[in-house]
């Protein structure tokens, strides 16, 4: 997906150097990339972007918090928490650590590995939990 995002920002820059009317490179970017074109909204601005003078094809850095809820402590917190306690659910993880049940889910995943598997027992998982959206995940450990 990354590539034909690049590969289409290539194609509009190619497009609008000529003169192409943004009619012109919107049908042309629909006929070769059919339902994975990008929109026409998300066309629009990269066609004037690239009219101005822009010439870079990535996004440019946004203002904003970074994110300090994944972070060293709070990773080792939760595999500490759940370690002593498999049982417990993602909200009381979040709630201990004073963390979002987002950023508890992402350090589960992502940080620690703990993916959700069949609820069969085919893989020997020692752990189950539920959260509010009504999902059970089991973690393999």
């Amino acid at each position: 997906m990354e590539s034909t995002k690049i590969e289409a920002g290539t194609n509009i820059k190619f497009l609008v150097k000529p003169g192409w009317e943004n009619k012109q490179i919107i049908d042309t970017l629909e006929q070769v990339y059919g339902e994975d074109a990008p929109k026409k909204s998300t066309t629009y601005i990269s066609i004037n972007r690239f009219k101005s003078g822009r010439n870079e094809f990535e996004d440019e850095p946004r203002s904003g918090r970074p994110s300090t809820s994944v972070c060293e402590e709070n990773i080792d917190g939760v595999g500490d928490t759940i370690e002593k306690d498999r049982r417990i659910a993602t909200e009381s993880v979040a709630d201990t650590l004073n963390i979002s049940v987002g950023s508890a889910r992402t350090i589960l995943v992502e940080s620690l590995g703990k993916g959700s598997f069949p609820l069969d027992g085919s893989l020997g998982c020692c752990a189950q939990i539920s959260c509010k959206q009504g999902y059970i995940f089991q973690w393999k450990f």
